[in-house]
């Protein structure tokens, strides 16, 4: 084939490839609606979808995640973990360690698999085989860390205008345990993990655990320390008799400045970290443009004097 006709192939491959991305990135954010059309399209055509029961896993899947279950010490810190993740369901724990057992075996089984239809030695895939058991076995670890990492994200996120509402309920005549139902309740849309927690919170309230309490069960589903700075501010207004919404207001005020020195942390380090894509993509660059045109003249003047033809 004619290299002209190869780089136009290449060419147009390569901007149908980046065309296509394009359009599925421009659907994906078409496809993420602003929190506030949610909440004015359940308000007023009443969109809002119901709840789907979750599937239940198999037989198969339980008996494999008793099996590698472990320790009760290690089961019983994983299971908190996958609570932070946002899986409360008496079965998560079984599944996750049944995937991991799964994907230890699958992935070097597979790849045993396709290298032995190639017909290479063996003892070349044992050493790859190894590497992709443990990967398999640590992956689902490093998934759950993620989604615990995101599910908090999105919790500190949604706090301070929870405070804030929480605030306006309790100064408008609302008790604090009447307060969380409707902010939990008009919160759903907008912020439905910081929502559910909530109701789960009132609902612990309303079945007779002490408040205080209710709000460190609330800081160990979530790990997130502004929920655990607000059950002891929750716990001393109440031990104080000082005003709820006073205590409020500030630890909304207080989350708010600790984001902004956190924005204010990354955005200072962001000059440190384009150092090394400067130096290695961006300067060798500039110095080929800069230098370059000056030493293709400099070889032309002294080649012929050096004897070159």
């Amino acid at each position: 084939m004619d290299s002209g006709l190869l780089m136009t192939a290449i060419a147009s491959a390569l901007v149908g490839v980046a065309l296509a991305g394009l359009g599925l990135g421009v659907r994906l954010l078409r496809r993420r609606s602003d929190p506030l059309a949610r909440r004015l399209r359940a308000d007023l055509f009443e969109e809002a979808a119901p709840a789907v029961e979750a599937v239940p896993p198999s037989r198969a899947l339980q008996a494999i995640g008793r099996f590698a279950r472990g320790g009760e010490r290690e089961a019983s810190r994983l299971r908190q973990r996958l609570i932070q993740a946002g899986h409360r369901r008496a079965s998560a724990l079984q599944v996750f360690l049944a995937a991991k057992v799964l994907l230890a075996l699958g992935l070097p089984l597979a790849f045993l698999a396709w290298h032995a239809s190639l017909s290479e030695p063996l003892r070349l895939a044992l050493p790859i085989a190894v590497w992709l058991c443990a990967g398999g076995f640590y992956l689902p670890n490093l998934w759950l860390a993620a989604r615990i990492a995101q599910r908090r994200a999105v919790l500190e996120k949604a706090l301070p205008d929870a405070l804030d509402l929480l605030v306006t309920c309790v100064e408008a005549g609302l008790g604090l345990d009447a307060a969380l139902l409707r902010v939990s309740q008009d919160s759903a849309l907008c912020a439905p993990e910081l929502a559910d927690e909530l109701n789960l919170t009132f609902l612990e309230v309303r079945a007779g655990i002490p408040r205080t309490e209710a709000f460190r069960r609330l800081f160990a589903r979530t790990g997130c320390d502004e929920l655990k700075s607000l059950a002891a501010t929750l716990a001393q207004s109440e031990m104080f008799g000082t005003s709820v919404g006073v205590a409020l207001r500030v630890q909304a005020q207080g989350i708010r400045t600790r984001r902004m020195y956190r924005a204010e942390e990354r955005a200072a380090v962001v000059a440190v970290k384009l150092t090394v894509p400067l130096v290695l993509c961006i300067l060798p660059s500039l110095i080929s443009v800069v230098v370059g045109p000056a030493a293709v003249n400099i070889y032309q003047s002294l080649y012929p004097a050096l004897g070159g033809p």
